[in-house]
């Protein structure tokens, strides 16, 4: 064995492998445990790194390609996800720049902060320093996070609505984000200019910035809340991100309550979006993002509608609101129980009808007033959901638009006057499986 070429071990070693779980699973209904498979390939490759040092040394990348990380937490005003032991083993290893995918699953709730109905806070100085942290030794492709509303909120410095959370009770949320492509280490984003060591502490850090930091202006109690700038969130343009995500699970629990209409979903689409009061007034989507991906089984058509009236200005809108087919929930008697499906069918109609009027709005002199005319791609989840498809063609048709014309089943491209549409082989989507061609060897994104 030992007179076998490199570069045959490696080729053979590939066919080990398989695509990460949240490469085909984030479309999924988030769970803490949506992610814990153990597919036979990856229990073989890990066999194989056993065998001997050398071996071992030619496959711990590729055991190391997709990280999902579960940080133990007992408080987020203390701050105590600590990631230096996870970084230092990559760093020893020399493998944290060939990790495409990492997930995180933090799986904390604050009691005090829900028994108050209010989002439990974060300090920035930890958040900086928690993405500096990974950040100096990681550059992902795609970078995730799947925690329970209150939780995804404190991460992005943002407040959340939860008086009726009760009545949707969605224990997670999804938030991912995702690049194509590696630029070159000189573009690399990062936070600052300074390299920190990977054993500096929060409380270190906030004294050296505060060290740094020149004379204080004002307080900010002195300005009104229409002229306080909200909390930075880095996450978002610590690399140059093209698509985002958006998971919010199935609301199918409030359809049990009297007038859920009026009810509104404990969300954090109107702080990415920029269209709710402060600190949510100022949009957290980069102006690098052209793809945007919202999932939300069974939503409020009234929640939906924040995303139409705030569409960001992109090319590509993936969206899904009914469950996918392998899904039990509509075949689940306890999660069906007191609701009536014709609730469900209708606020899915009138999600889908609402956006094929923004699609098939013909402007005016003064043009269309938000960003539906940047948008060439509209791809839905549905497809399999035959009649919500067939409506959505038949309302193209009957619209008169000679815009948009189907491309397959499930997409709609915009042509210009020439007739020519996108090209779809440059699509953007981080998020669809993509691949990134490194070394001859296919990358999973």
């Amino acid at each position: 064995m030992d007179s076998i070429p490199t570069e045959v071990l490696l080729h053979i070693f590939y066919f080990l492998e398989c695509p990460a779980p949240s490469q085909v699973r984030l479309r999924d209904q988030p769970s803490d445990a949506m992610l814990d498979v153990h597919p036979q390939l990856s229990r073989s490759l890990k066999t194989v790194s056993f065998v001997c040092r050398a071996w071992r040394t030619l496959v711990l990348p590729s055991l190391y390609r997709h990280i999902l990380w579960r940080p133990k937490m007992s408080s987020l005003s203390a701050f105590t996800l600590n990631p230096i032991p996870l970084l230092r083993f990559l760093e020893d290893n020399r493998l944290g720049r060939g990790v495409s995918t990492f997930t995180m699953i933090v799986d904390f709730m604050d009691k005090e902060a829900d028994a108050k109905q209010i989002t439990p806070e974060i300090r920035s100085v930890d958040l900086e320093w928690l993405w500096d942290q990974l950040f100096s030794v990681l550059d992902p492709l795609r970078f995730t996070i799947i925690a329970p509303p209150n939780t995804l909120a404190a991460f992005m410095s943002r407040m959340l609505f939860l008086d009726d959370a009760w009545s949707f009770s969605i224990p997670y949320h999804i938030l991912s984000l995702a690049r194509t492509k590696r630029g070159s280490i000189r573009d690399m984003s990062s936070i600052g200019n300074t390299e920190f060591d990977l054993q500096i502490s929060p409380r270190r850090h906030d004294a050296a910035r505060a060290s740094r930091s020149p004379i204080a202006g004002p307080s900010s109690s002195s300005f009104s809340t229409r002229n306080r700038k909200p909390p930075a969130c880095p996450l978002f343009t610590v690399r140059p991100w093209t698509s985002i995500l958006l998971n919010e699970g199935s609301s199918t629990k409030v359809y049990r309550t009297y007038e859920f209409f009026y009810r509104r979903p404990p969300s954090m689409l109107g702080a990415l979006l920029g269209c709710e009061e402060y600190p949510n007034d100022k949009p957290l989507i980069p102006p690098t993002i052209v793809d945007f991906n919202y999932i939300a089984i069974f939503p409020l058509s009234s929640h939906f509608e924040i995303l139409l009236h705030h569409l960001p200005k992109i090319e590509r809108l993936f969206v899904q609101v009914v469950p996918r087919p392998a899904s039990r929930i509509l075949r689940d008697e306890d999660e069906m129980k007191h609701i009536d499906p014709a609730d469900l069918w209708a606020e899915r109609s009138i999600a889908y009808s609402s956006i094929l009027r923004e699609l098939t709005f013909v402007p005016g002199p003064a043009g269309h007033p938000g960003n539906w005319p940047t948008l060439r791609i509209f791809e839905t989840g549905d497809s399999a959901d035959k009649e919500a498809w067939d409506m959505a063609v038949q309302f193209v048709k009957r619209s008169g638009s000679k815009d948009w014309k189907v491309e397959r089943e499930g997409m709609f491209v915009r042509h210009d006057k020439n007739q020519d549409g996108p090209k779809l082989e440059l699509e953007v989507d981080g998020h669809s499986g993509s691949a990134e061609v490194a070394g001859n060897q296919l990358l999973s994104v």
